[in-house]
């Protein structure tokens, strides 16, 4: 028999994942395994891991509260934002305040992006917003400042559709505002954890990501624990990317057209590449850890599918199996 707590949590997810678009289909299903499956061997399991890091922070006999600062990795269309979403939702019902800050939505300005561009004539890769150079750390750094220090958090909002697609900050009245203190910020991004190599260099057009990736360490400093989404592999990025835009198509909506799907997709390909391998091996390193290895971290495997097929947690150099197997 499950815990009643554990009912409590899975009723809450479930309430959630029943509303959602994404998951429509359940309501007609005559099984009910797929969604517990979700809930039981995936969501819950990770949430109880990232508590238990919130708890290591803030022992019952702590006279002050700490917030975690939570680094989430995963290649774009893998199920990030889902599951920040439920993570907020998992703490914010267990009484924790919580915000969700994406890295996406501290891309620099239009004219910030601008600059960006014509101080790289002819790279494609820094040509539009996306790839690590393009992102406005300061800013990121200030949140995680705010976050810290138990003041009021302003989380910025990024409008794509500015500027016909090119995109633009939004104005700060559109931002999101969290009371402090917060108990926990989680930080999402595609390439969180990506680190500077001179293995990359190989390409002509990655040396000034490399360099922004070294700004990244400044945000790796700052993060308590990582929670990382392992695909097989980048090219993964290509078949969901077009799932999500053919759905789009099929309901009449706005949607970028199969060959405007991969044009998109390569200009991250060449990041992908240089680093995704690298990172995932830094991840799961069980032994002589540097830089974010040494930090608290789960690793969870998910198929072509985003079916869930392992979760493996590291702490201080010890492998733990947990929950999907």
């Amino acid at each position: 028999m499950l815990p009643a707590r554990t009912k409590e949590l899975a009723a809450v997810l479930e309430k959630a994942m029943r509303a959602s678009s994404g998951l429509k289909t359940l309501r007609a299903s005559t099984s009910a395994s797929p969604f517990q499956a979700l809930v039981h061997d995936y969501y819950l399991p990770i949430f109880a891991w990232a508590e238990s890091q919130y708890d290591r922070l803030n022992p019952p006999a702590a006279t002050t509260k700490t917030c975690l600062v939570l680094g989430l990795s995963c290649v774009q269309g893998g199920g990030k934002t889902t599951m920040t979403s439920y993570l907020e939702l998992l703490f914010k019902a267990t009484g924790k305040n919580c915000a969700v800050l994406s890295i996406d939505d501290a891309y620099y300005t239009r004219d910030g992006q601008r600059r960006v561009a014509e101080a790289h004539p002819g790279n494609p890769l820094l040509e539009f917003r996306g790839n690590p150079g393009t992102h406005d750390v300061n800013l990121l750094l200030d949140i995680i400042a705010q976050a810290k220090q138990g003041a009021d958090v302003v989380v910025p909002r990024y409008d794509k559709s500015a500027f016909e697609g090119r995109g633009d900050r939004a104005p700060q009245d559109a931002w999101q505002h969290h009371a402090g203190p917060l108990d926990v910020l989680v930080i999402e991004g595609w390439c969180l954890g990506f680190e500077a190599s001179s293995l990359a260099l190989s390409h002509p057009h990655l040396t000034p990501i490399n360099e922004a990736l070294k700004e990244f360490d400044r945000i790796y400093a700052e993060l308590t624990a990582m929670l990382v989404i392992q695909v097989p592999d980048a090219h993964c990025v290509y078949t969901w990317r077009e799932e999500a835009e053919a759905d789009m198509r099929a309901q009449g909506k706005p949607a970028m057209t199969s060959a405007q799907v991969a044009d998109f997709v390569d200009r991250f390909m060449p990041a992908y590449d240089a680093y995704l391998q690298r990172f995932y091996a830094a991840m799961n390193t069980s032994r002589d850890g540097r830089g974010l290895a040494q930090k608290p971290r789960l690793v969870a495997r998910i198929d072509r599918q985003r079916t869930c097929v392992a979760v493996q947690t590291y702490a201080g150099g010890v492998t733990t199996p947990t929950g999907a197997s």
